[in-house]
């Protein structure tokens, strides 16, 4: 089994699982091997013109040759005699733009390629490259990031061309737990281009339980069914229908998914709780602007408990698991609201920007069977037969540079109940454990200290009504540049990472704050009333500090407000990892046109003329360095 899941692990394309909306999307984790060295070696070739950042060619100047350019956007008004590479940004035509050769995007998305003139054929990735520089940015090189490829093996075969593809896939559906043991996903996905802009997407694939069989009511096999309309690009707009019957998360808002997973499978402790949910679902979306994208989606959905199974661990196998709680079982019909906006400027790595996501959730049921062993002083009676409540989440992030290597993170994230009856139980909050306060024992605000029925013993239930919690963090670059090639020779070319077997381009230093509370709704005892915030000298605070390497981090934590111990946290992620990829707009940055009535652009200069001057520039300053020709120089960004 290992040795199947680590063959997986070096293919480009998972299967990607959303718990709380039960799909599954194909999200390719990195370009084809094929097309990152075709890409490479154009923007490599000594005749090709690399520029860099946001560019534009105005109406009526010509770029002559082979162009790249790096980290876009591009806006192409004029001619191109050559063919056009972007590597990580968008490209956008303008009426009359002429590209006499081939049109590559990686990393972005092509707009309005019909109102220009192509010689040869247009491609697109929506994948990035994953790539360093060398030679001050005259050349660049492969660098692929693992992390992702750890998180969520998988393998596919694909037919198909560039408009329609047809793939069947094997992967891990999602996170290891002790319900399911390891999911397994598997089974065709369809993508077909009907029409110019207009794509129809299916899904079919089967979900395998590893740990067997979940109740006498379920066996161990579920699925996944979508189907996707979708028209344009870059401002879509589309319709999705979808069938499932998987198992849902209570909680899914702290830790990212891979990181329970693995501190479940290595060490037997899974942060999340889990409920079978067997539905279907209908949703409208739109994307009015790059970074705005709104959705409603209406699901009909059976949800029932489910209890532990016994799946195995690297270390503690022979420990006990923390049960799983029982929930409210019943039919739940639900109208659900999104919203997302995201004016980062760099959704893996942003250094500046906001991202803004909230959900608003209207939900009834007509059967609802609500536990009984939550007593009248944690939730009042839920009546049966007429069943409603009201539900908001929201999570809003500020990413700010205050200077060359240093950040300030800023993040508030809460949300609950906001009218009708109580939640139920699969729909309640709770805060402490490592992500949002990792100084705080796990669930140590979860409002379950009244409740003494066996069912929920040891479970540690999530049972608040509201949640609010913040995180600020200081993050400063140290640079390293430490690279190892035990086959390399000493007098070889030390370029930044030159074909270096192992490269450690620096840490982030990160010093970090975080304060929340989780909290019961209404008039009495150990209650909030509902237009209230708890007071602040109950909040929950700590302070840390850590290191992080693109993702990976080790933190230390101190809790402020009560007594507890240092405690030691490893992470898989950022502590505020990038927005879950169903409820991102599409990448890429705008690509604005210059306002009819303005003062016009000046002429851009021609691409060869911009790569003399920065040859001459790099020569003028190789020989002055500290008044010696060829003096060696401090490697730079």
């Amino acid at each position: 089994m290992i040795a199947f899941l680590l063959a997986l692990a070096v293919q480009d394309t998972t299967i990607v699982i959303h718990p709380d909306s039960s799909s599954a999307t194909l999200e390719a984790r990195a370009l084809p091997r094929v097309v990152t060295d075709e890409v490479i070696r154009f923007y490599n070739a000594a005749s090709t013109t690399r520029l860099v950042g946001r560019t534009r060619l105005p109406r009526g100047n010509e770029w002559r040759g082979n162009v790249a350019v790096r980290n876009g956007p591009v806006l192409i008004a004029g001619r191109v005699q050559g063919s056009l590479v972007v590597i990580n940004g968008d490209l956008l035509f303008d009426t009359g733009a002429e590209v006499t050769g081939d049109v590559i995007v990686v990393g972005g998305t092509v707009d309005d390629s019909a109102k220009a003139r192509i010689g040869g054929e247009v491609r697109q990735y929506r994948e990035p490259l994953l790539y360093r520089l060398r030679h001050e940015g005259d050349e660049i090189v492969y660098a692929p990031n693992l992390r992702p490829r750890l998180f969520n093996p998988g393998a596919h075969v694909s037919w198909g061309d560039a408009d329609s593809r047809s793939s069947l896939t094997i992967a891990t559906g999602g996170t290891f737990n002790r319900v399911e043991g390891l999911p397994i996903v598997f089974g065709p996905l369809f993508d077909w281009k009907l029409q110019q802009n207009f794509r129809m997407r299916v899904d079919a694939l089967g979900v395998f339980r590893s740990a067997g069989d979940l109740s006498d009511k379920r066996s161990d096999l579920g699925y996944m069914l979508h189907g996707e309309l979708r028209s344009g690009e870059v401002r879509p707009v589309g319709l999705g229908l979808r069938a499932f019957d998987v198992v849902s998360p209570v909680e899914d808002w702290g830790l990212h998914n891979a990181e329970i997973g693995w501190a479940a499978f290595m060490f037997g402790r899974d942060y999340r709780d889990y409920f079978l949910n067997k539905g279907w679902a209908a949703r409208a979306f739109t994307q009015p602007e790059k970074q705005i994208a709104l959705s409603l989606e209406l699901r009909h959905e059976w949800q029932t408990s489910v209890v532990n199974q016994d799946p195995w661990t690297v270390f503690r196998n022979s420990a006990i698991w923390r049960p799983n709680p029982p929930i409210d079982e019943g039919h739940f019909t639900t109208i659900a609201a999104g919203l997302v906006l995201d004016g980062r400027n760099d959704p893996e790595e942003p250094t500046s920007g906001w991202l803004v996501r909230a959900s608003l959730e209207d939900s009834r049921s007509t059967d609802v069977v609500p536990h009984t062993g939550i007593p009248a002083t944690v939730r009042d009676s839920i009546p049966t037969g007429s069943y409603r409540f009201d539900r908001l989440f929201f999570d809003v992030r500020r990413y700010a540079r205050i200077s060359p290597s240093g950040r300030v993170n800023v993040r508030l994230v809460g949300g609950g109940w906001v009218g009708g009856d109580p939640l139920p139980l699969q729909r309640r909050l709770s805060l402490g454990g490592p992500d949002p306060l990792p100084g705080h024992p796990f669930r140590s605000s979860s409002c379950d200290n009244d409740i003494v029925d066996p069912a929920f013993a040891n479970s540690r239930l999530a049972a608040c009504d509201r949640v609010l919690a913040f995180q600020t963090e200081y993050r400063g670059h140290v640079k390293l540049n430490w690279s190892y090639n035990p086959s390399k020779d000493d007098k070889a070319d030390r370029d930044e990472g030159s074909s270096s077997f192992f490269w450690l381009e620096g840490l982030d230093v990160v010093v970090f704050a975080d304060a929340g509370q989780a909290w019961l709704v209404g008039n009495g005892p150990n209650r909030v009333p509902a237009g209230h915030l708890p007071r602040f000298d109950t909040w929950l605070v700590d302070v840390g500090l850590g290191v992080d390497w693109g993702g990976f981090g080790v933190y230390i934590a101190k809790a402020v407000t009560t007594g507890e111990r240092l405690r030691f946290t490893a992470r898989l992620d950022h502590r505020q990892p990038a927005a879950d990829p169903q409820h991102r707009p599409a990448r890429g940055r705008e690509v604005s046109r210059t306002a009819p009535l303005r003062v016009p652009a000046a002429p851009a200069l021609p691409p060869r003329a911009v790569a003399r001057a920065l040859e001459l520039v790099r020569s003028i300053r190789a020989r002055s360095h500290l008044g010696r020709r060829g003096a060696q120089r401090s490697p730079r960004r």
